[in-house]
């Protein structure tokens, strides 16, 4: 690590960014661990450490390693001398130390010295033509050995943990250079993501806001495309920009969010979220302009998942995750809700998500997208001022055996959408062919039975009454109108009027 920002070191020349220059100039913000590393560099043999797994320190590491070895050097100097001394008292230059099995310094006599040899000397063993002593010094020296030895040995024991004790009274030093390793590392790849994007890329403007006409967080970014996905990720064609507008003084604090499955909506909320993060650590974000008020957290609600061990289920660990949601948010927050309420009835998912929606914009008041397939909230709330309908544009087709063939267009548009097309979904899962009629069928069949959507303008996906359809409403009011004047009259029920809307009704719906 202090190799590498001393490498770094050469562009300070180069630059006049303060914090460069704080970050790789030694003994301010880039410590000065020179000598200290020498030590450690020098403190023992790294290569046979690594081979044999022992650490044997160099001298002048240790001083209690030092001092062990020290003195059982002195002790086998003492040993040698005491040699010397022998070979003069017996008059043979030949006379050594040998070591047999367990014992060691032995002194080893010729056989025709037997006869001088001293009356004190202890016979350990012999061999042809010579005979091997202990001697009283040797053996005192031998007991001072075995203590020096041992003494030693615990030193050396203890030895890493030593040296580690060593490395961690400098651990302010350290952890200094780390921290000044992972700023560098950041501004490396924040420099290299923005070489990443494809397309426009800017600086962001993060605005604090002081001013009490400033009071309404806000985010508004034009052409936002994604930091991850490009051309050569998505095979085909490149990634949509998008504008987005969210919060600020007369825009919707939140934008409602419909479209087909698969249509975008999902990399929708997440690239917005991803913006927001790069944009508040400084990098630069993939768009054309990009202007947010500061965010405090992001909360993201998106994907299924369940926690079996703990006995939750789908929809109560989603449940979960809102009600933390909900109860964390401020004002200063983000909030990305991706299909909340899918894991149960559609009346109580749709209650909820509504509810859910309501809650973040009339009492936390934050910032977010809220992607749904309930397309009865984009009817209650398109007319809301606080709320923006959206919807992820398409094109819708007529493929084989009259089901439908969607082609995703991935730009985001005013208004809402009035069907998922999830019979597309099907269709490009490989779903066989008589298995999408019928669902086509079905879904006609469902929209015909539980009602039409509402006309909504501004999009492709709008639908219509047909005449015939009017005049039968226009009979059926009439026929009410008649049967509340009758209960009047008479507080009977006249069955006629009810047959007559039963007969009306059946107009509307063919088979019944």
């Amino acid at each position: 690590m202090a190799q590498a920002c001393s490498s770094l070191s050469t562009i300070l020349a180069k630059t006049e960014s303060t914090l460069l220059h704080h970050l790789l100039t030694p003994g301010k913000g880039l410590p000065d661990v020179t000598s200290i590393l020498r030590y450690f560099k020098g403190a023992f043999d790294w290569s046979e450490a690594d081979i044999s797994g022992r650490i044997i320190p160099h001298e002048g590491c240790d001083v209690e390693f030092d001092t062990a070895c020290n003195t059982l050097n002195d002790i086998e100097s003492s040993l040698k001398r005491y040699l010397k001394e022998q070979r003069k008292v017996l008059g043979d230059t030949s006379i050594d130390y040998v070591t047999v099995g367990k014992e060691i310094y032995l002194l080893e006599v010729p056989e025709d010295l037997s006869g001088i040899v001293p009356r004190d000397y202890e016979l350990r063993s012999s061999k042809k033509g010579y005979f091997r002593y202990w001697t009283p010094e040797i053996k005192e020296y031998l007991g001072e050995l075995s203590q020096a030895e041992a003494e030693k040995e615990s030193k050396h024991k203890n030895i890493l943990q030593r040296l580690i004790a060593h490395f961690s009274e400098h651990h302010r030093k350290w952890r200094q250079l780390v921290s000044v390793v992972a700023e560098l590392d950041v501004l490396i790849s924040i420099g290299i993501a923005s070489d990443y994007y494809e397309g426009s890329t800017c600086r962001p403007c993060v605005k604090e806001l002081h001013q009490p006409s400033e009071t309404l967080p806000y985010l508004s970014a034009k052409g936002l495309g994604h930091p991850v996905l490009r051309s050569d990720i998505l095979g085909k064609g490149s990634f949509v920009p998008n504008d987005i507008s969210v919060g600020g003084a007369g825009c919707p604090s939140f934008i409602l969010l419909t479209g087909p499955n698969m249509g975008g909506k999902s990399t929708l909320l997440r690239q917005v979220c991803l913006a927001i993060i790069l944009a508040q650590i400084g990098a630069d974000v993939p768009a054309e302009s990009f202007e947010l008020s500061p965010i405090d957290r992001i909360f993201v609600r998106m994907g299924a998942r369940d926690n079996i061990m703990a006995g939750q289920s789908t929809f109560l660990t989603e449940l979960s995750e809102t009600a933390a949601m909900l109860s964390s948010a401020t004002h200063n927050s983000f909030a990305a809700l991706d299909e909340l309420g899918r894991g149960t009835s559609t009346s109580d998912g749709q209650a909820i998500a509504g509810s859910v929606l309501e809650y973040f914009v009339r009492n936390t008041q934050c910032r977010g997208l809220f992607s749904t397939h309930y397309h009865r909230l984009a009817v209650d709330y398109e007319k809301d001022s606080k709320i923006s309908v959206c919807h992820m544009a398409c094109q819708v087709g007529k493929g084989i055996g009259g089901t439908e063939e969607v082609t995703f267009l991935y730009k985001l548009m005013p208004g809402p959408c009035a069907r998922s097309f999830g019979v597309n979904v099907a269709r490009l899962a490989g779903v066989p062919t008589c298995v999408l009629e019928k669902a086509a069928a079905k879904s006609s069949e469902f929209e015909s039975t539980y009602g039409k959507h509402k006309h909504v303008s501004n999009t492709k996906f709008s639908t219509s009454i047909k005449d015939d359809e009017i005049t039968v409403i226009k009979d059926l009011l009439h026929a009410t109108k008649s049967w509340n004047h009758h209960l009047e009259d008479s507080q009977v029920l006249n069955l006629s009027f009810l047959s007559e809307i039963q007969q009306r009704a059946r107009l509307l719906v063919p088979g019944s």
